[in-house]
């Protein structure tokens, strides 16, 4: 019978010659979802660009990207064989930006370099910034190295099944999975990112808040009536959070966000907050609470 599922958003980043290794890490994501995404859960679904990105005028084309992908992705996980990419004004390649900027907002990142033989046609000038940026990597965590495209494909998934349960998406899916309030399903969620702005006085990149949210989402087929919530903080959780004192009704396939900031030593203190919400469906009282990682 049908399954309710937690949908884990996989970017999927690379330069253009690892045509092969992202169609086996592809692969390997839809088998995964295939033979075991019903015992634990969750969907991980692969975003590649050549298959998904939307086409659109009015900024810059990495920013687009950045827009589609990166900021909704929940992890990324990157790779390289021979060649960097080019520049994209802000960052050294797509891919970098890419990766710097989900390291940034707090992402699982899983960057990954090639071991294989060389191309005899390989571009010296890209091989080399390709060995200064992974250098620079080196610094701020720990690389992964891949033999074949099914080499990767496989660290890969092990990578993910490790962020499924350091992340609690299995977790969360497997309670999500249990409780379905009625006719209206809400799901609470907090988002935060940010976009650079260009290089500061001192030489370093800049960047601006362009999103900082609670969201409440109703993926249910009945309304979520006369809908009131409070947030209250897990731990020693900090945040600032003007209450929502009017009860408000929730549509079907539809959402509303409001602001809350994440404040004080966010990453020491506590990242989690109760969220405790009551609604009707017609004649019925509902109730129910969630457990929402603020991201940052």
């Amino acid at each position: 019978m049908p399954q309710q599922m937690t949908g884990v958003l996989i970017l999927i980043a690379s330069p253009s010659d690892t045509v092969d290794e992202r169609i086996a890490v592809s692969e390997a994501l839809a088998d995964w979802n295939v033979m075991r995404g019903r015992r634990q859960g969750s969907a991980l679904l692969g975003w590649r660009f050549e298959k998904h990105a939307v086409a659109r005028l009015g900024g810059r084309a990495q920013e687009i990207i950045n827009e589609q992908a990166v900021n909704q992705s929940d992890a990324v996980v990157a790779f390289f064989d021979s060649r960097l990419g080019t520049t994209t004004g802000v960052d050294v390649s797509g891919t970098a930006e890419e990766i710097n900027r989900a390291a940034d907002a707090g992402k699982p990142v899983h960057v990954y370099f090639s071991q294989e033989d060389l191309p005899r046609d390989v571009d010296t000038d890209q091989l080399e910034a390709l060995n200064a940026f992974q250098s620079g990597l080196r610094d701020r965590g720990l690389l992964g190295y891949y033999t074949s495209p099914a080499d990767l494909a496989d660290q890969v998934v092990r990578a993910l099944e490790h962020d499924l349960e350091t992340e609690g998406w299995a977790e969360d899916a497997a309670h999500n999975a249990r409780f379905k309030p009625g006719g209206a399903e809400l799901r609470w969620e907090h988002q935060h990112a940010r976009e650079a702005k260009g290089m500061d006085g001192k030489g370093k990149m800049a960047y601006r808040t362009t999103r900082n949210h609670l969201i409440v989402s109703n993926e249910g087929r009945a309304a979520a009536e006369g809908l009131t919530f409070t947030v209250e903080p897990i731990d020693d959780t900090s945040f600032h959070f003007d209450p929502v004192e009017e009860p408000f009704d929730l549509s079907p396939r539809s959402q509303m966000a409001w602001l809350l900031i994440a404040s004080g030593g966010w990453g020491d203190t506590g990242s989690n907050v109760l969220v405790k919400a009551q609604w009707h469906e017609g004649d019925q009282a509902k109730v129910g609470e969630w457990t929402v990682t603020l991201d940052s």
